[in-house]
């Protein structure tokens, strides 16, 4: 608290006007720093969440760069995509045909978005990282974001994909 004096002078109504910017400053800085403490809170939460989904979560920045990814994306990918983050999907090695579609796309659902339209789209993928690996079918969603970033989230699917073949056959086998 800083003194007021009573005077009725200028130099009274100055240390007034000094003590009310001083208090209405410092209110600033308290909600300010609230304020921050909210948004780590709600990062925190958010990061905790992605870190126990068991989809794969990749987020891309403007330029296409890879900004987040969760373990489950590394999971079901099999493939170290957190040494990956500034660079585009493309790099991955494993996934330019992946990125190339999954880019075309983003591209095609931004050309034909009609007014009131979600900026989403899902589609289904089949991917195989490496040769010696199994192929992966993956579904992927994707969304345009604020700021001109990009999320995509996928599952592996290939087991339920498998299962429907398997059925199929023996219904054809049945018959």
């Amino acid at each position: 608290p800083k003194p007021v004096f009573a005077s009725r002078d200028e130099l009274g109504g100055l240390t007034r006007a000094f003590a009310d910017m001083t208090a209405q400053l410092a209110e600033a800085r308290t909600m300010v720093q609230h304020s921050v403490a909210e948004v780590e809170g709600a990062r925190a939460n958010l990061q905790t969440i992605l870190d126990n989904l068991t989809a794969g979560v990749i987020v891309f920045d403007r330029h296409g760069a890879i900004e987040t990814v969760n373990p489950g994306a590394t999971r079901i990918l099999r493939l170290p995509l957190s040494a990956y983050r500034g660079r585009r999907l493309e790099d991955v090695p494993g996934l330019q045909g992946f990125a190339r579609e999954v880019t075309s796309r983003f591209e095609a659902q931004a050309a034909s978005r009609d007014p009131g339209e979600r900026n989403q789209w899902q589609e289904a993928f089949e991917l195989q990282t490496s040769p010696e690996r199994d192929k992966l079918t993956l579904l992927v969603r994707g969304a345009e974001m604020p700021a001109d970033e990009r999320l995509m989230v996928f599952d592996d699917i290939t087991e339920v994909v498998s299962a429907q073949r398997a059925q199929a056959w023996s219904e054809v086998a049945r018959r």
